[in-house]
């Protein structure tokens, strides 16, 4: 690493020309020999120059007469099968991060624009050019809907935060829920009800895609459960309604805890089960505060605030690429009391249970 500050003059003496020759080799403007823009290039690579976006948006500006926060663009990517799909999906969280981006990037003088990885039938590195053509120094990663999906862009043009889990992405800077919080605290409001046999059914792909932050907080939980045969977990490929009526046929729980919204909670509400009365359901992704849904709330507005704030510290300190130590920030979900789970024995006695045990009773043989 080079002793001396890697700014333009001390490109412009290594390279032994003038700082305006400098600017326009980085400018690739026109009447610059190509000897002398090589030149000036290699000294930039050898010295680890890279040229701020912020000053650079701001000279655009100064020579346009315009506003530097109108080229100063932060892109939200999805990377969903469809362009709008992250807007009609049953959980709000996208369009909750999207918002509370929106919002902290305008309060911070920026523009932030949806942009669908797949438009116009791009491929990866096509749509990372347009983007750097663009002048868009940041990409705010929204959650990845499948294991299955990679994304393969030249990330050295460009600061990077993703929102949410997913394996192909944690080799950045990440904002998310605290998944394995969440289950805990789900676990702790369901003993603080009565409830004594939680069960926890999940989709593998969403296990995965999380990590299985809410699985392995749910093992840990039953570890150190009492009962002799806790209910094993409900990890499905799809929702089928063989599969889960079976599942709480044989494990008996008294409450579900899980993404219940959609499919599962079709299922187990057509079978003709009472909801709370037969069976509790608890959702680890409740739309807001109020919801009917009881269950863990997660701030989709505020981790998408929270995730601006980390894109335009690195747009700032000029930091681009993947980074060398990655730092996942992880913000606590809360409960919701809703309609969905009730107290099933007296408060009295749910206050007796130690924290962090969930009582239960084996199920018949």
């Amino acid at each position: 690493m080079p002793d001396t500050p890697n700014t333009m003059r001390n490109i412009a003496r290594v390279a032994r020309v003038s700082v305006a020759t400098v600017s326009k080799c980085l400018s690739n403007k026109a009447d610059v020999s190509a000897a002398t823009r090589e030149r000036v290039l290699r000294v930039c690579r050898e010295l680890g120059y890279r040229p701020n976006p912020l000053v650079a948006a701001l000279m655009q500006a100064r020579r346009r007469n315009a506003s530097p926060a109108s080229h100063l663009t932060l892109a939200f990517v999805t990377a969903f099968p469809s362009a709008n799909e992250w807007k009609q999906h049953p959980s709000p969280i996208f369009r909750q991060m999207f918002a509370g981006a929106l919002a902290r990037a305008t309060e911070r003088n920026y523009k932030l624009e949806h942009f669908w990885l797949y438009q116009d039938g791009m491929s990866n590195q096509r749509f990372g050019k347009m983007l750097f053509a663009r002048g868009i120094p940041g990409l705010l990663l929204a959650p990845i809907p499948s294991t299955r999906i990679t994304v393969d862009i030249s990330w050295s043009a460009f600061s990077v935060v993703v929102l949410g889990l997913t394996p192909s992405t944690r080799q950045f800077h990440r904002v998310s829920t605290d998944y394995y919080q969440g289950m805990l605290l789900a676990l702790e409001e369901c003993a603080r009800l009565g409830y004594r046999r939680p069960g926890f059914a999940v989709r593998r792909e969403t296990t995965e895609r999380l990590e299985h932050r809410w699985e392995a907080a749910y093992l840990f939980s039953q570890r150190r459960n009492p009962a002799k045969r806790p209910p094993k977990p409900l990890v499905v490929s799809e929702w089928t309604r063989d599969a889960v009526l079976d599942w709480i046929e044989h494990e008996r729980p008294d409450v579900i805890i899980g993404p219940v919204l959609g499919k599962l909670e079709s299922i187990i509400r057509e079978s003709g089960r009472s909801v709370p009365g037969d069976i509790g359901m608890v959702g680890l992704l409740v739309p807001g505060e109020g919801d009917r849904l009881s269950g863990i709330i997660q701030d989709g507005e505020m981790v998408g605030a929270v995730a601006v704030d980390q894109l335009i510290s690195q747009i700032e300190r000029n930091e681009k690429g993947v980074p060398a130590h990655p730092i996942t920030h992880t913000m606590p979900g809360h409960w919701n009391h809703g309609a969905t789970a009730r107290f099933t024995e007296s408060p009295k006695r749910s206050r007796s249970i130690r924290p962090g045990v969930i009582p239960t009773t084996s199920p018949p043989a």
